[in-house]
């Protein structure tokens, strides 16, 4: 029982001494929760490294995080573990859709179909990239991206789908394509010199 106490105190110890910022309570926390944090993650994603990451990715954006002191350090850490593990579920599910979407897409009756198999390889992986670099786009960018190339909307219907004004959506629009384009920088400059 007084082990229990302890820790608790330890705890709420750490919890003030994260409030005050005082610099070492970081790596107390690092080495008190990291394992702990794991386990939560690892009973979600169902692996081991994605939960590793999981929990690395949230203590990279712990000094930034919004973390006050509302509820002690340790729920916060385990409340941030079970959304970002849950987030990138559903972020391999989207990149699984939009993969799938993609193949069929290119597998569809009509398709042009080449008779160069290096150059279906080649277009095959091209696609793939397209879509991993999409999903590193911000959401909001990647939304209106995706209405206005996928399902041909004007400026002024993606406004009125996604209750913004239609100024915001050219600025979206413009910003998107060039986060793609930075993002799919490498993967052009590497075509253009194959050529």
């Amino acid at each position: 029982m007084s082990g229990s106490i302890s820790e608790t105190m330890a705890s709420a110890e750490l919890d003030r001494r994260w409030l005050r910022g005082d610099p070492g309570a970081f790596e107390e926390a690092y080495g008190r929760y990291r394992s702990r944090l794991e386990g939560v993650a690892y009973r979600i994603v169902g692996n081991r490294p994605d939960a590793e990451d999981v929990v690395q990715n949230l203590f990279l954006a712990l000094p930034q995080a919004a973390y006050r002191g509302s509820a002690s350090l340790w729920s916060y850490l385990y409340r941030a573990a079970v959304n970002n593990s849950v987030n990138l579920l559903r972020s391999r599910k989207r990149g699984d859709r939009l993969r799938e979407e993609v193949r069929a897409h290119a597998l569809a009756p009509g398709a042009p179909v080449g008779s160069d198999p290096v150059a279906q390889v080649l277009e095959a992986e091209v696609l793939a990239a397209v879509a991993k670099a999409l999903l590193r786009v911000k959401p909001q960018h990647r939304r209106v991206l995706v209405l206005r190339i996928k399902h041909g909307l004007s400026n002024r219907e993606i406004a009125e789908r996604e209750s913004i004004p239609v100024a915001t959506v050219g600025t979206w629009l413009r910003r998107g394509r060039e986060e793609l384009r930075g993002l799919l920088g490498p993967l052009l400059r590497e075509l253009r010199e194959s050529r």
